[in-house]
Formats: structure tokens, C-alpha cells, sequence
């Protein structure tokens, strides 16, 4: 009796809370978010993932609760709650960061998104992290793209990235490593596509993106945003959303 109460206040003490809640962990958890999180924010156990339009892998859809936490997290950066985030992201996926090297998209503007670089921090930051490595650098300033459509926001991203001019030297030792681009929401892939022939054209070879968020795709509705014969259906995933993600 004496020695499974001192078992249980081992365990109390020991255990991590929530980085998103503050609320007990789930004790067989990777200090990711916990099980009440997952169900507060919609994030499937195994994340989310995808071939299209590169290959990519999510912790949840970017939409609810969890568009709601991300936007404050953009605003207001806290490093508890990027650290589960990055950790519950890094468990997703089925192979491991470890030995990677991952690259944040960088924005052009000098006080731009700061989630894509916090979240290379923490994911770099664990055990079996990867390397992060700022491969990238923006070649020219792009526009706002909430309200482009897929082919305006290619076209947009069209040239936007080029490699570092410092990282030349380290080309040879990359062209065997596996890199993730990391963003912190994916909407059409305009940007992170864009982001990969940058890399590609210097000789390396992107494996895909991770992303914290992906926007859903909602198909419009019967007679209302449909288009018309000839025309390009209207990218309706980030209609009227200040402050989304560029993607």
C-alpha cells in the first residue's frame, strides 16, 4: 500500500503538464498535446498527411479552435505551447525527424510570420530532432494572398526563394540529406512548391513539407460560387481571413 502511494505521488511529480492546457499530461504521451487538447482542437492522433501538392504532414486541420490558437500563437509567440505543438507534429510523423534537416519558409517582410522559424526551433530542439539549417532567403517581395486565387498565388510565388548565398559551400555535404520545409499552414502549396524548386534548382532534394495546419478545402456551394464554363473555380480556403497563413 505504502509503496503504490509513493509510485503515485513519483507519478504526479514527474509528470510533464499540457504544454497547451497546463492540465495533466496523458502519462504514455510525448509531451505533445494531451488527449483533451486533441479533442478541444480537432487533432487526430497520427496527424494529417498528404501527397498533394508535394508531400506534406500536418498536426490538425487549420480551421475551429485550433485557426483560433494558431492566429494567437502568430501574435503572440508562447515557447510551451510551440514546443507541444512541434512535439505532437514530430510524432506524426511515421518515420521521424531524426537526422533531417529542416528549413523554415522565411518571409519577405522584416516583422513577418514568426511561426515557421519557432517551430524549426523546437523541432530541432528535441532528442531526435532534426537540423535546422536556413537554406533559404526571399529573392523579391510577393503580395498579400488571402484572396488569390491557386493560379494567382503560383504565379505570386513564381521566383519568390532562392538559395543562401552562404550556404553554397555546404552543397555537396546536403545533396545526400533528407530536408523538410516547415511552415505553419498549408493552403494551396503555391509557397512551399515555390520554396522547393529553389532548393531543387541548387541540387538538393526536398522530401516535403511539415506544417502545424492544413486549411481544408471546401468545394462551393451548388449555384452560388460556382463558375462558369471556361472559367477557374474560385480558391474559397482562406476567403476573408485576415491573417492566415501565405501558403
Amino acid at each position: 500500500m505504502l509503496r503504490a502511494l509513493l509510485q503515485a505521488s513519483l507519478n504526479l511529480i514527474s509528470t510533464s503538464p499540457c504544454p497547451l492546457c497546463g492540465g495533466a499530461a496523458d502519462p504514455a504521451g510525448e509531451l505533445g498535446p494531451c488527449s483533451v487538447c486533441r479533442e478541444t482542437f480537432s487533432l487526430p492522433v497520427g496527424g494529417l498527411a498528404g501527397e498533394t501538392p508535394l508531400p506534406w504532414c500536418g498536426l490538425g486541420a487549420y480551421e475551429g479552435a485550433y485557426r483560433q490558437l494558431l492566429l494567437c500563437q502568430r501574435k503572440t509567440p508562447k515557447k510551451a505551447v510551440l514546443g507541444g505543438l512541434a512535439r505532437g507534429l514530430a510524432a506524426a510523423m511515421p518515420g521521424g525527424i531524426g537526422g533531417s534537416i529542416l528549413v523554415s519558409i522565411p518571409s519577405w517582410k522584416r516583422q513577418g510570420n514568426p511561426l515557421p522559424g519557432l517551430v524549426v526551433e523546437q523541432l530541432s530542439g528535441q532528442p531526435l530532432g532534426g537540423r535546422a539549417l536556413p537554406l533559404l532567403q526571399r529573392s523579391r517581395p510577393t503580395l498579400g494572398q488571402h484572396h488569390l486565387g491557386r493560379q494567382q498565388r503560383l504565379s505570386n510565388q513564381d521566383g519568390a526563394f532562392r538559395l543562401q548565398p552562404g550556404q553554397r559551400a555546404a552543397l555537396p555535404q546536403l545533396k545526400r540529406q533528407r530536408i523538410w520545409l516547415v511552415d505553419d499552414i498549408l493552403t494551396t502549396g503555391a509557397t512551399a512548391l515555390a520554396a522547393a524548386v529553389a532548393l531543387e534548382q541548387a541540387g538538393l532534394e526536398v522530401k516535403g513539407l511539415l506544417c502545424l495546419a492544413r486549411t481544408p478545402f471546401r468545394e462551393p456551394a451548388p449555384g452560388r460560387w460556382a463558375p462558369k464554363r471556361g472559367e477557374e473555380p474560385r480558391d474559397l480556403r482562406s476567403r476573408g481571413r485576415s491573417g492566415d497563413g501565405p501558403g
